[in-house]
């Protein structure tokens, strides 16, 4: 009896570790595939994004330093518009705007702002302090009104909201940082205005649009033009494409006796839809930038690390540096770069359309995917709980298998991002496809692989596969994140890169269980020890480290966390002391590294020494203050999120008490899996610190639950006669005295299942 454990040890580790290997290769596979299909070029994009905190912003820097000089000279032009996608593009309607995007610098822009719509001046605001800034709420977006004897319309409501709202937006840090601003049109006039309200240098939109522009960038000035609202009811988008085309002839740009009709332009132009310009609902927006002397490519920021991505906030610094002017200060945005050079226009262009088909596709089915899959996880449980002793074939054939296949379905919705789901006919039928493939495969190999026959083998080849795949994501640039159901909404823009909340919580979990599975397998408490602590303290780098992933709340989250379980793996009783001894421990260790960090110089800060910072400056209440109130927004938006405690802590009930439940399947595999009870106790601790900690709320246990129903269900229903684990594997006292208890919940286990033993087991 003694032998056989290594040997499923042994299995275990070896085919997990095999179809890791497989797994890792596939999105490289996939990417490949997708160069083929795109003339091989956007391998170049996506080889250059997977670092662009260092190789692309390296490469950009240099371009950015003689797009400042030349800046210097000619000075710089930003055309803003609201309510512009690349959909809007058109050879026919728009020809300049379309043979600009051929040739320039693009990328999606998200206009998220203080709501979750926003409005023209929303934009103008955020483009005139660098940060998210916002008009009070209106049942209709407010049209921008001309100034009145230099000073702005409205400009004391504005300062009002950004003073209330917590996103410690300075308005008027556009001006200070570029004094010589010249303004075209209403909007404009916001951008370009001091921190009082007072505007210089404004005119409205002439017919001599274009000259006017070239003169102010040819007097070395920052010219701002307003060129209105698409998404207002009779705006014309071949006047706006008429209107760009003059600019871009009068400054050189364009150039008609030229094949492909551009020209050498000596001003940089910029040219961006800043904010979705009605409440009718969000979309990702168009950028495009042309710089004197830099070929086409995708844009990117420091800010965000994604191809083709950028955020209304880094206009602000954009503009700043392309004016030679020195850094902004408070701008939560960074200067945009350009990603990848040399591809062909056609490959930039689907990139770009690519995402946003897959912003839109995820907004849209995030709406009804996870009431749906919660109901359908619900039943589950139910199955396995009420008609197993009637429907016992139909349980083992359908809710046992069916749970680790809903164990592999949140890694399996970041897997989708390994197939051009988004060039689909039909996207949102394509992406589900995806989700339902990926995690048919994965159960598949969970339930035939050579741990199958160990109770917890499938859920330790999930837990591993999940695992691995996200700490794999998150140390090459985060893409299987982006745009998926529990990945970033970019939308909402709170994070680009790292590790995002979900993705987070379903780390953590999966790692917690897996570490208990590996630990419960050997004797010592050494060896459970090591077993547990390692893979933990190496997914505190990966997790926290500026560059990977970059998540101030992992640390505590996973040490608080997991304390139980090391305690539990090393035979030491739990106590309130010891607890409180972990969370010292944690936040001293934090607070270590915020200060480290902080003790760099400003401009190579991450957001670990920013937040040491707003400490000292007394500014880190307002962020609190700030995840306090997403939190709360979270859990109100419906009456489903607020009957989601009370739906988790059922659950957490009926993990640690399976007996009281009647779910003799649970009791059985915390006998054979000793360290497993103290894991979901751990977990309930790292789940509510995470909700605590991450401004995401509820949202963060409930991923949790996501990953963890399906797995009980599935031991619940798990009837394989496999000897036990050798005596002197126990679980240490935990305070509570359960484990202890289960040689006598062991001996009242029915007769029926150790008859039916060996059935179950040639079924499985």
């Amino acid at each position: 009896m003694t032998t056989r454990v290594p040997t499923t040890a042994v299995r275990v580790l070896l085919g997990a570790l095999a179809v890791v290997l497989v797994l890792l290769g596939l999105p490289q596979a996939a990417t490949a595939t997708q160069v083929h299909a795109s003339d091989r070029s956007s391998s170049n994009g996506r080889a250059a994004s997977v670092s662009a905190g260092s190789a692309a912003d390296a490469q950009g820097g240099a371009a950015d330093s003689g797009g400042a000089a030349s800046a210097k000279e000619n000075g710089a032009v930003s055309v803003s518009v609201s309510g512009f996608s690349f959909e809007d593009l058109d050879p026919r309607t728009t020809p300049h705007l379309w043979v600009m995007m051929k040739n320039a610098q693009i990328g999606t822009i998200t206009p998220r702002s203080v709501r979750s719509t926003s409005c023209p001046v929303d934009g103008w605001l955020g483009l005139g302090s660098g940060r998210r800034a916002a008009d009070e709420p209106r049942d209709q977006c407010r049209e921008p009104a001309p100034p009145m004897d230099g000073w702005v319309a409205d400009w004391d409501v504005y300062a009002q909201v950004a003073r209330g709202d917590n996103y410690d937006a300075a308005l008027g840090s556009l001006a200070e940082a570029v004094p010589d601003i010249r303004s075209f049109g209403n909007g404009a006039a916001i951008a370009a205005a001091t921190p009082t309200g007072h505007v210089k240098n404004w005119s409205p939109v002439s017919s001599q649009l274009g000259s006017d522009v070239a003169k102010s960038a040819a007097d070395g000035e920052l010219t701002l033009v307003d060129l209105g609202n698409t998404a207002a009811d009779g705006y014309s988008l071949k006047k706006l494409d008429a209107q760009v085309g003059d600019i871009l002839e009068a400054t050189g740009w364009m150039d008609a006796d030229r094949p492909n009709r551009m020209g050498e332009g000596r001003t940089p132009i910029v040219f961006s839809s800043i904010a979705d310009g009605a409440h009718k609902g969000s979309s990702m927006q168009a950028t495009m930038m042309l710089r004197p002397g830099q070929s086409a490519g995708l844009l990117t920021s420091s800010s965000t690390r994604q191809p083709g991505l950028v955020q209304v906030p880094d206009l602000a610094p954009t503009l700043v540096q392309l004016s030679g002017a020195e850094e902004m200060d408070n701008a939560a945005g960074a200067p945009m770069t350009v990603g990848s050079e040399g591809t062909d226009w056609k490959v930039r262009y689907q990139a770009v359309l690519d995402r946003q088909v897959a912003v839109k596709t995820q907004n849209d089915l995030s709406t009804w995917f996870f009431p749906v899959v919660a109901t359908l996880m619900l039943g589950l449980l139910a199955l396995a709980w009420f008609l197993r002793k009637n429907h016992r074939e139909l349980i083992h054939s359908a809710a046992y298998r069916l749970g680790v296949v809903f164990a592999a379905m949140p890694i399996s919705t970041y897997l989708v991002n390994t197939v051009p789901w988004e060039r689909a006919t039909n996207p949102d039928i394509a992406m589900l496809g995806a989700l339902v493939g990926w995690s048919l495969l994965l159960g598949v190999l969970a339930l035939l692989g050579p741990w199958r026959r160990h109770k917890f083998g499938p859920v330790l080849f999930v837990s591993v596969i999940t695992v691995c795949v996200l700490a794999y994501d998150v140390m090459t640039g985060s893409q299987l994140q982006m745009s998926t159901l529990l990945g970033e909404p970019l939308l909402i823009a709170s994070r680009f890169y790292g590790i995002g909340n979900s993705a987070l919580a379903l780390y953590c979990c999966a790692l917690l269980l897996a570490v208990a599975g590996f630990a419960s397998l050997v004797t010592k408490p050494l060896h459970r020890v090591l077993i547990v602590t390692l893979p933990v303290l190496a997914s505190c780098v990966i997790l926290a480290a500026p560059g990977l992933g970059t998540k101030f709340g992992s640390v505590p989250t996973l040490i608080i966390g997991v304390a139980y379980l090391v305690l539990a793996a090393a035979s030491i009783r739990f106590s309130i002391k010891r607890l409180g001894l972990t969370v010292g421990i944690a936040g001293f260790v934090m607070l270590a590294v915020l200060f480290l960090d902080w003790l760099r110089p400003a401009d190579q800060r991450t957001h670990f020494g920013r937040f040491f910072d707003s400490i000292i400056s007394g500014q880190a209440l307002g962020v609190l203050a700030r995840k306090i109130g997403m939190n709360i927004d979270i859990l109100t938006q419906s009456w489903m999120t607020l009957v989601l405690p009370l739906f988790i802590i059922g659950v957490f009930w009926l993990a640690l008490d399976p007996h009281r439940f009647g779910l003799r399947g649970i009791e059985d595999t915390y006998r054979r899996i000793p360290l497993l009870r103290a894991a979901v106790i751990s977990l309930a601790i790292l789940l509510g610190v995470g909700t605590v900690i991450n401004d995401s709320g509820i949202v963060v246990p409930a991923v949790g639950v996501l990953f963890l129903v399906p797995i009980l269900a599935h031991l619940e229903t798990f009837r394989a006669g496999l000897p036990r684990v050798p005596e002197g594997v126990g679980v240490a006292a935990s305070g509570d005295g359960a484990e202890s208890g289960d040689a006598g919940v062991a001996a009242k286990s029915d007769t029926a299942e150790s008859r039916d033993a060996a059935d179950d087991e040639s079924r499985s």
